[in-house]
């Protein structure tokens, strides 16, 4: 027969109640004696291990943000090199009237002359002032066979190796020979032609020559020149090409008042002014603001006559122009002795 089963070890070792019974917890009522016992008990059976509550530790909050660490930032992708800056597009007139006209036009490493009127030996002085060696020109583009514009064409073109470049009426009536004549090449109004890394568009003009031509030129950047020289009207051909220009050099040949009470013989007067002949200061003045865009940097001034003008007259003239329109392009005016300095318009896109 099994023995009978013993209290638990905790209670036996806890302390004894008063009473007859030994396992009655209610001591007699209102008696302190048995509150105590109760709060004894309750010790006893409570783990040894139990901290008292005010042991315990506080609890940890978490770190306000401003003290968090942040997390790691993500690898950053490799930065891509922008493209370097396109080299400008400039010009310089190397003298310009009724005298000798020429050009210079340079971008990104090329360079070619427009028209050749003065001698091979002059336009070699004149490129020295602006610091251009004759052999480093890629072309030679010629207007017209006046010879203001063309005087040393053939000997320049000759002696450097030129490419020649003019429409079929000019290149008939200018003396090019030998290696010279097998390398020109034809201009036609209306098309394009790549010449020394431009794009060269060609259209007729108003003058009395054989074929004339005032040109644009553009750039591998998308930047644009025009040249009208010698033009006897605003046609409506050439005002339709000279549009989106980043510089416009255009003929500001007379004033009128000057022509008509100046030396020249009547003949002469009514061919300068004639529809045929060159364009006026007041001319080009009306005609200017249908060129105007927000590109445009440079206006210059070309081909104005020792006679019958006055730099500062035409200035004003097409200055007064351009603030009408609020257009903030430049104004240069080119002479007849000495090259005006370079003209540079920054930008495009070589991409």
């Amino acid at each position: 027969m099994a023995p009978p089963s013993q209290p638990d070890s905790r209670l036996a070792s806890g302390p004894q109640l008063s009473g007859s019974n030994p396992h009655d917890l209610r001591g007699p009522r209102g008696s302190s004696a048995a509150q105590q016992s109760l709060f004894d008990l309750w010790q006893a059976l409570a783990p040894a291990a139990l901290p008292a509550p005010s042991a315990l530790p506080p609890p940890r909050l978490p770190d306000p943000a401003w003290r968090q660490t942040p997390p790691p930032s993500p690898p950053r992708a490799a930065a891509v090199p922008s493209p370097p800056p396109s080299p400008p597009l400039r010009v310089v007139v190397l003298g310009s009237g009724s005298g000798g006209n020429a050009v210079v036009v340079e971008s990104n490493g090329r360079r070619l002359l427009i028209d050749a009127g003065f001698s091979s030996r002059e336009l070699a002085r004149r490129l020295a002032l602006v610091e251009i060696e004759p052999g480093s020109l890629q072309a030679l583009v010629l207007t017209h066979e006046h010879v203001d514009h063309c005087r040393g064409a053939a000997r320049f073109a000759r002696r450097h190796r030129l490419p020649v470049f003019a429409t079929a009426g000019t290149l008939a009536a200018i003396d090019l020979a030998g290696d010279t004549a097998r390398m020109a090449t034809v201009l036609r109004s209306g098309e394009p032609r790549e010449v020394a890394g431009f794009q060269v568009e060609p259209f007729l003009l108003p003058h009395d020559a054989r074929e004339p031509i005032g040109i644009v030129l553009e750039d591998a950047a998308g930047r644009r020149l025009g040249l009208l020289a010698d033009c006897g009207t605003r046609s409506h051909l050439a005002w339709a090409r000279l549009r989106e220009l980043d510089i416009l050099l255009m003929e500001t040949n007379h004033d009128l008042d000057m022509l008509r009470n100046g030396p020249y013989p009547w003949p002469l007067k009514q061919r300068v002014a004639g529809r045929h002949g060159h364009l006026s200061n007041r001319e080009a003045a009306d005609g200017l603001p249908d060129l105007l865009c927000d590109r445009l940097r440079w206006v210059v001034l070309y081909h104005l006559s020792r006679t019958n003008n006055l730099p500062a007259l035409a200035a004003a003239t097409l200055a007064e122009a351009l603030a009408r329109e609020g257009c903030g392009a430049r104004l240069e005016v080119s002479g007849q002795f000495q090259p005006t300095p370079w003209l540079e318009v920054t930008g495009g896109d070589l991409s």
